[in-house]
């Protein structure tokens, strides 16, 4: 009976019937007497057909009231009584093997659904779920117009592993559940980003059409919508609307954020919008708490985009636009009281930047090394020295005295650290990034000081925060609060030559990303002490750095609309990855250039631009981060083939979604 069961499984008779007879007419048309014969015979299997499918018919109910179902200890009914939709499969095929009548109906077939698979009813349908052991299918299983919650389990007979499935309709549920979720209020802050810049030596007409300009623009975005939006003040707005219609808005990339840029000032200021919006929160007030973060989000990547944020994570709309500097300097001085107060109240106090430490990271680190000093607190760089490009100038900081073992490991800064050490992370802002990550979640005391924009996973719990993403480095913002913290005679002139570096290698020899407070923070350092000329030997580039670097440049390729990509499988020394990557930008028409080398078994990738490509966006998309005109990223255990594909490929995504362009095939 078993073999008869598998074999009637896997032969469709009803084909072979089918050729046969029409083998059978074909022959009584060219000669009677064998026509007469086939279809006899045709007779014949068509009797032996039907006997089959009975004894089938047999079998499978055999099977059916064999199989029962333990719950709770007790047996129930069996399957063919089940006042369930309910139906009997193959583990391996999907193949139905039984079916009660309820499902035959559900699934649409009016004879049975004997043979067929249940993937060709429900191409969603999976049996992972069964293989792990659960009871219930996760999330709905569409079949036709109607949802259904699906249960079962696996179970063993005499024709094999078998699932069976039983099938609750939830269409009433699933229509009411996506009508409630479409409907759902989000709540948006918006917020004209340089609104003093805009208003800056206007008159009143023009500040009240400018003010118009921009109200006229957000009212008519919004006027499409099912939503309220309300000026609150001067130049914030609040904004609520419901989830169908923010998805409408998004699916447009926030097209009010282009409109408003057309509106500048008499000075040519461009005006600009940052949109928070939050969704998903169990209340009202939790969605404006999720707004209120969003807007800080985008506020602190440099405004003109927009910030998304869920119970889970971020979504970025936006951000072309070069950061906008602020001449005022009272946040870095409320900073630097609030940073001395953390610094005399703690027991000692760590330094630490980011992996693969660079001289702004280092630079950044000594002026707060000086800070702790001239307040009398022992400090401590935490760093790699294996892994930092910065050596050189470590070792000209340990030649002076005052930097005897001030350089420590993680480690070390693991053994020694207390329950009220003061952690200061530098030229950083992700906590994946920095010199040691356990270190960081062992410090209840952090202080952040950062100029790259805030990516989605950023440090959260810090007591003391200076992110200023127009800045041009980290070493000028600790220059800023060394003005408030120490006398220019504390800083030592080693110290002072260590943040110059750093501004110096974010700047590109001050030729990008300079604005006024980053020549004050150069004039403040030179008056500490600092040698432009010593600096600049910081930067001499060794024969063999100048051939990989020349090297690296001749493997570059067009990947076209004035980006360029070179990728290589030799590790390189990440200064002359970095040196490589501006050259290229030195090209005529090139509007950034993405350099990708070996680094160990990881590929590690350093991009620049020249302020029309926002390469901070374009290193997010694989798994970067950085600012505007310099980003980078590490791909894990990635080959130069893999690395160079997703490079092209962002590229490509980049161009499309930000210019409506895409990147030409070479």
């Amino acid at each position: 009976m078993k073999k008869r069961l598998l074999k009637g499984l896997e032969i469709n008779q009803n084909l072979f019937f089918a050729l046969f007879l029409i083998f059978a007419l074909v022959g009584l048309y060219f000669s009677l007497p064998y026509g007469l014969v086939g279809i006899v015979i045709c007779v014949m299997i068509r009797l032996a057909i039907v006997q089959q499918r009975i004894e089938r018919k047999n079998c499978l109910q055999e099977l059916a009231d064999s199989i029962s179902i333990d719950a709770g200890g007790s047996v129930e009914p069996s399957i063919v009584r089940s006042p369930l939709p309910t139906v009997l499969a193959l583990a391996t095929t999907g193949e139905i093997v039984w079916s009660n009548d309820m499902f035959d109906e559900l699934a649409g077939q009016f004879d049975s659904a004997l043979n067929m698979r249940l993937s060709t009813l429900a191409p969603s349908f999976e049996t992972r779920w069964l293989i792990e052991g659960k009871n219930q299918m996760p999330g709905e299983l569409r079949m036709g117009r109607n949802s259904y919650h699906v249960y079962g389990n696996m179970i063993s007979s005499g024709a094999g592993q078998m699932i069976l499935l039983y099938f609750i309709d939830c269409t009433e549920y699933v229509q009411l559940r996506d009508a409630a979720e479409t409907r759902r209020p989000a709540i948006a802050m918006i917020a004209i980003d340089n609104y003093e810049e805009l208003m800056k030596n206007a008159t009143d007409s023009e500040k009240s059409a400018i003010i118009a300009g921009i109200d006229k623009r957000l009212f008519s975005w919004s006027r499409d919508s099912r939503a309220v939006l309300r000026k609150f003040d001067r130049d914030k707005y609040i904004f609520v609307l419901e989830n169908a219609d923010l998805d409408k808005l998004a699916a447009k990339k926030f097209a009010v954020l282009q409109e408003v840029r057309e509106i500048q000032n008499h000075e040519g200021v461009l005006a600009t919008l940052s949109i928070g919006i939050g969704r998903d929160g169990d209340t009202l007030a939790e969605s404006y708490q999720y707004a209120g973060l969003a807007i800080d989000m985008a506020l602190s990547r440099g405004g003109d985009q927009t910030v998304i944020k869920n119970r889970y994570t971020f979504e970025f709309y936006g951000g072309l636009s070069e950061e906008m500097e602020k001449r005022t300097k009272v946040k870095s001085r409320v900073v630097a009281n609030a940073l001395s107060q953390l610094i005399r109240d703690s027991s000692q106090v760590l330094v630490m930047g980011h992996k693969n430490s660079d001289m702004d990271a280092i630079g950044a680190a000594a002026g707060m090394v000086c800070a702790a000093r001239c307040k009398g607190k022992p400090v401590h760089i935490v760093v790699d020295r294996q892994r930092s490009v910065a050596t050189e100038l470590i070792e000209k900081l340990e030649r002076m005295p005052e930097y005897k073992d001030v350089f420590i490991s993680a480690e070390d800064a693991m053994i020694m650290c207390d329950f009220n050490t003061l952690l200061i992370v530098v030229d950083v802002n992700r906590p994946t990034y920095v010199e040691s990550e356990a270190l960081l979640q062992s410090i209840n005391k952090i202080a952040v000081i950062d100029h790259h924009r805030r990516a989605a996973d950023y440090i959260e719990n810090s007591v003391v925060n200076l992110h200023e993403p127009y800045a041009s480095s980290a070493s000028e913002l600790v220059s800023e609060l060394l003005q408030y913290l120490v006398s220019t005679t504390g800083i030592l002139a080693g110290e002072a030559e260590a943040m110059l570096a750093g501004i110096y290698l974010d700047t590109k020899g001050f030729a990008t990303r300079t604005g006024v407070r980053t020549f004050e923070a150069a004039a403040y350092l030179r008056r500490a002490g600092a040698e432009v000329s010593d600096v600049k030997k910081l930067f001499q580039s060794s024969f063999v750095q100048y051939m990989e670097r020349q090297k690296l440049i001749s493997s570059a390729r067009d990947c076209g609309r004035g980006v360029i990509l070179a990728v290589t499988d030799e590790a390189v020394d990440r200064i002359a990855a970095a040196q490589a990557a501006d050259e290229l930008l030195s090209i005529i028409g090139t509007r950034a250039s993405v350099v990708a080398f070996r680094s160990g078994d990881d590929m590690a990738v350093s991009a620049r631009s020249n302020g029309q490509v926002n390469v901070q966006i374009l290193m997010e998309r694989i798994g970067g981060g950085g600012n505007h005109s310099a980003a980078g990223a590490q791909l894990r255990d990635t080959t130069p083939e893999q690395a160079e594909r997703l490079i092209s490929l962002a590229i490509q995504d980049y161009l499309s979604e930000h210019t409506g362009e895409s990147a030409e095939e070479n």
